[in-house]
């Protein structure tokens, strides 16, 4: 299973703001973590939709987190930014169909494998991965 870079930014910026502590601007996220700012601000909308970071405008304004990282699992971060879990076409909501349904024995086995996928990132907390990652090293 491989995850969209979406979930990929997300979680770093995540990280990022949990190593902060403190309201980031989106042109110093973007800037650390050597993404475009235009995919940082779509980021942000999504976790702030997901109530996982609080955003403020205006001078002294960016993003920080709302919830604390022992609070925020990495499973819900990666269910709140990814649109789609199918790792085979029946478990999608769009696509080609399978010509063996509704009886297919392998259905259920790629939907356990998902859940055992998404079962593993529920045992880690924002707090678990972000302490161990180094700070983001300076981008020339």
């Amino acid at each position: 299973m491989r995850l969209n870079r979406a979930s990929d930014f997300a979680l770093r910026i995540l990280i990022l703001l949990c190593k902060k502590g403190e309201v980031v601007p989106v042109d110093v996220i973007a800037e650390r973590l050597a993404l475009p700012k235009s995919h940082v601000m779509k980021i942000v909308a999504r976790l702030a939709s997901a109530d996982f970071v609080s955003t403020q405008r205006g001078p002294g304004g960016g993003v920080q987190l709302q919830q604390s990282a022992t609070d925020i699992r990495v499973g819900d971060v990666v269910r709140a930014v990814e649109r789609e879990f199918a790792v085979v076409d029946c478990l999608g909501s769009s696509g080609p169909r399978c010509v063996f349904e509704p009886r297919c024995a392998l259905m259920p086995v790629m939907k356990d494998a998902t859940d055992a996928f998404l079962g593993v990132l529920d045992g880690y907390a924002l707090s678990d991965v972000a302490f161990g990652t180094q700070n983001p090293r300076r981008v020339v």
